[in-house]
């Protein structure tokens, strides 16, 4: 478990903030559980190169932490890149969380590669539904700057999912259109809707109560049907 504060006072203080603004957001959205299991999926393919070493990145991890800080037990983010594959780095936590682009994914020095959604997805499937299943749910937090080559593939794996308890929230970055996107939000075939996708053209310039209330969009509606279709979601 990590520590209660960074050693940044300045990001504690940040931190601390968007916790209270998340809290304010879930009591708006109504959600009607309190645990999950947060894992961030991030894009790292070659259009993404810049916003890696530009601080971009490290902005949008600090904004997403406080997710797991409210929902998971012990306040760690699973974090996984993909392009066309994936890696799995260690959890973001209060000890790492400042730097951690720097010091955790960059030092990796990983080439950038195509973009591919579906190995990512199926490797978070075994996961979370059957290598370590549970009945705290799942909620991936997916950001992408552009459209995949698999689509197949990924449409099988969002299917598959859906009789999990596991929520997508995917999110599109930069100035492109996601129609597969789009397509997979509507989806039919699925057990129960399990993925919602919202567009942003600039992160950076939305904040931090519109990105939670995006962030939190549709998944209470995904936990009353889950309970509906006897999907467990409460521990």
């Amino acid at each position: 478990m990590g520590l209660t504060l960074t050693k940044n006072p300045e990001l504690n203080k940040k931190l601390s903030l968007r916790k209270d603004i998340l809290l304010d957001e879930v009591k708006k959205s109504n959600v009607s559980a309190s645990v999950a299991r947060v894992v961030f999926v991030l894009d790292h393919s070659g259009s993404m190169r810049t916003m890696y070493k530009d601080g971009t990145v490290q902005n949008i991890l600090e904004r997403i932490f406080p997710v797991a800080m409210l929902f998971d037990d012990n306040a760690e983010l699973e974090f996984y890149w993909f392009d066309k594959v994936f890696k799995e780095l260690e959890p973001v936590t209060y000890d790492n969380l400042d730097g951690y682009v720097q010091n955790v994914i960059l030092s990796q020095k990983d080439h950038f590669g195509e973009t591919c959604y579906a190995p990512v997805m199926n490797e978070i499937i075994n996961r979370y539904a059957k290598t370590d299943k549970s009945k705290i749910p799942t909620f991936v937090i997916f950001i992408t700057d552009g459209a995949n080559s698999d689509k197949t593939n990924s449409k099988a794996a969002i299917t598959e999912a859906s009789q999990y308890n596991i929520f997508w929230k995917y999110i599109g970055i930069g100035k492109e259109t996601f129609p597969f996107l789009e397509k997979l939000d509507t989806l039919k075939g699925r057990t129960v809707d399990n993925a919602n996708f919202v567009s942003v053209n600039d992160l950076e310039q939305i904040n931090d109560n519109q990105l939670y209330s995006l962030i939190l969009e549709e998944y209470n509606d995904w936990l009353t049907a889950c309970r509906g279709a006897g999907i467990s979601v409460d521990p």
